[in-house]
């Protein structure tokens, strides 16, 4: 049985291994490399919008030479998972797809995680912790990596400008442990996966063709294009150096009008990874209005505001469970309820 694939995570605010049994990854083979995409959220009736459009994904290797693409768009739904083959152009048969450029349809995802499986069987996994560690939109997934009891967060991304982020690339092997190596939890290793370029860029660009890429034995980055027609686009792309999408260094405020579309939606919660105030306190995470059960806490995502949970002890300036209405002054603030309320909680 093959070993489980060593993923760099970001667990309690501190980096760990997260480890992505077989049971994650595709099928490929000498013409075809395999991406798997994992969306929020795993319930009935899902995150409204974190399930949508499957995006297209371009492939490089690692000199920066355009391998393949998919652009199929296919549909995804909450909580699922699907698989996009990219065919090899015929010279690139083979060879190690490094690079991943995932570019987002219209449809917004939210992704969790992701594994690779390249042509020659080799195996990596990214997770969407990546997204809120780097400053891109995010929410909580309550998605397990198969086969783990860890609930990576998701990482928004969408091309019609619900989301800031039109686009990502991924560069493999430095997401993945090798044999030997160790992570050490606050060293120098999140700033570098965050703002070194290669290993992962966030794009706000329309349909990101781009990707950022090290030169070989000599850690300078460099630019490089596909030759792919997106499904978008109306005219073929030259091979040649451009312009690149810049990291996310820093946390960006979320788009007021992404809150916009989840003022009718509630999730409730119980994880105690979950903390109502990582999520309220982020100026990059977009999604519907959030209560922690077990903390006793309700955040009202359309101003980051923190309330406690109404009970016999407090009565006002707090969220009662049972209408679903944050109570200031003795008066609810809503004037209608919550039309779509998700239950994360362990007796859902």
């Amino acid at each position: 049985m093959a070993a489980a694939i060593e993923v760099i995570g970001v667990i309690s605010g501190l980096l760990g291994i997260v480890s992505f049994a077989q049971d994650n990854f595709g099928e490929a083979d000498t013409t075809t490399s395999s991406v798997k995409i994992t969306v929020g959220l795993d319930v009935s009736g899902g995150l409204d919008n974190a399930g949508g459009s499957l995006p297209d994904v371009r492939l490089f290797n690692e000199a920066g030479d355009f391998i393949g693409i998919s652009n199929s768009a296919d549909a995804i739904t909450d909580g699922s998972t699907g698989e996009v083959k990219i065919t090899h152009e015929d010279s690139s048969n083979g060879q190690q797809a490094t690079y991943a450029l995932l570019s987002a349809n219209n449809d917004a995802i939210c992704i969790a995680y992701m594994t690779m499986t390249w042509a020659n069987g080799d195996q990596y996994g990214w997770v969407g912790d990546w997204g809120s560690e780097c400053g891109a939109t995010w929410y909580y997934s309550n998605v397990y990596v198969q086969g783990t009891s860890y609930k990576p967060n998701c990482m928004w991304i969408d091309a019609n400008g619900d989301q800031p982020q039109t686009g990502f690339q991924v560069h493999w092997p430095e997401f993945v442990l090798e044999d030997g190596d160790a992570v050490d939890p606050e060293g120098t290793k999140r700033d570098y996966l965050c703002n070194s370029g290669a290993p992962f860029t966030t794009y706000t660009t329309p349909d990101p063709d781009t990707i950022t890429f090290w030169t070989i034995n000599n850690k300078r980055d460099e630019t490089a294009k596909s030759t792919a027609k997106s499904r978008r686009q109306s005219s073929w792309i030259p091979r040649g150096r451009g312009s690149h999408g810049v990291v996310a260094r820093n946390e960006s405020s979320s788009d007021p009008s992404s809150s916009d579309r989840f003022a009718n939606h509630l999730v409730l919660d119980d994880d105690p990874e979950h903390t109502t105030a990582t999520l309220c306190e982020s100026r990059s995470s977009v999604g519907p209005d959030f209560v922690n059960q077990a903390e006793g806490q309700f955040c009202r995502m359309s101003d980051k505001t923190v309330w406690p949970i109404c009970s016999t002890d407090i009565q006002d300036d707090c969220f009662n469970t049972d209408s679903q209405q944050l109570i200031q002054g003795g008066l609810a603030t809503r004037d209608s309820p919550y039309t779509v309320v998700t239950d994360w909680t362990a007796s859902s």
